[in-house]
């Protein structure tokens, strides 16, 4: 088994890298831990293609761009603000590796969106495809087509296509449900809409979804909070369910309990040490 270790490079989940390392014995390392450890050091890029689990240390937009470059089982512990996609945090992050090392976990694969820009596949979504208006204070068209008919128009700063997965991020933020992981759906929220008649939707992911800028403005298009391509009035982007799957290292199954412990805001969380790994 070889593992790979990447680590959010500040004091902390350093810190919590370098007992995470000692605990399993080797590992490849990523270069700011392995500077950290004054070891050997690869690119994520090299962990994810070599690597047959990987430890993340970090918040989600860590977590998120570990699974840019892998399909390989990630256990993820959390040192963001946030961090819904992580599975323990820091306090229990030793107790819960003990546990996945000695096979006490479950896989669980997350549904990615594909997203084709001008014949051009970019990297894929694990929770969102943005579509945003390159100039601030201007507002963007856009056309959203569903299995080739036209379905909804959207004036404002743009639109957000998520998985069930990304539906507690971005989308979340500008009025778009929640939506089981276990659901086989893409969701799709106008940000800042000027008709407010334009609502978010939830389509089935067996659907192929099209996005048209109507008038000469140009917009950006964001995959997991990255910057990946432009899109403007005559291009064309499409997307649709990935073939590949984002696979969390779980110690339970545990959706719903997150939803509460990390969207209301209850100080019963820090009080009960919630969410710790077991």
């Amino acid at each position: 088994m070889k593992w790979g270790l990447v680590c959010k490079p500040d004091k902390k989940s350093l810190s919590i890298g370098k007992e995470i390392y000692e605990l399993i014995g080797d590992a490849m390392l990523e270069k700011k831990i392995a500077s950290y450890l004054a070891k050997p050091g690869h690119t994520i890029k090299e962990i994810g293609e070599n690597a047959d689990k990987i430890v993340v240390v970090g918040g989600d937009g860590t977590i998120l761009m570990v699974l840019r470059y892998t399909t390989k089982p990630i256990f993820t512990i959390n040192t963001g603000s946030v961090g819904f996609l992580a599975e323990t945090e820091p306090d229990y992050a030793v107790e819960g590796m003990k546990k996945v090392l000695d096979g006490e976990y479950i896989i669980d694969e997350r549904k990615r969106i594909k997203a084709v820009l001008n014949g051009e596949r970019l990297p894929d979504a694990t929770n969102e495809v943005t579509i945003h208006v390159s100039n601030v204070g201007k507002i963007l068209s856009l056309e959203l087509i569903v299995d080739g008919i036209p379905t909804e128009d959207v004036d404002g700063d743009g639109i957000i296509i998520s998985t069930p997965t990304g539906s507690t991020s971005y989308s979340l933020s500008v009025g778009g449900p929640i939506v089981d992981p276990s659901i086989g759906a893409f969701i799709v929220a106008p940000i800042a809409p000027f008709r407010h008649i334009s609502s978010p939707l939830v389509i089935p992911d067996n659907k192929k979804l099209e996005v048209k800028v109507m008038r000469e403005k140009s917009a950006k298009v964001i995959v997991d909070g990255i910057r990946a391509g432009m899109l403007s009035k005559g291009d064309e982007i499409i997307l649709s369910l990935s073939e590949k799957k984002s696979p969390f290292i779980r110690l339970e199954e545990d959706f719903y309990r997150r939803v509460y412990e990390m969207l209301s805001f209850s100080v019963k969380r820090a009080k009960d040490g919630k969410n710790k790994g077991n």
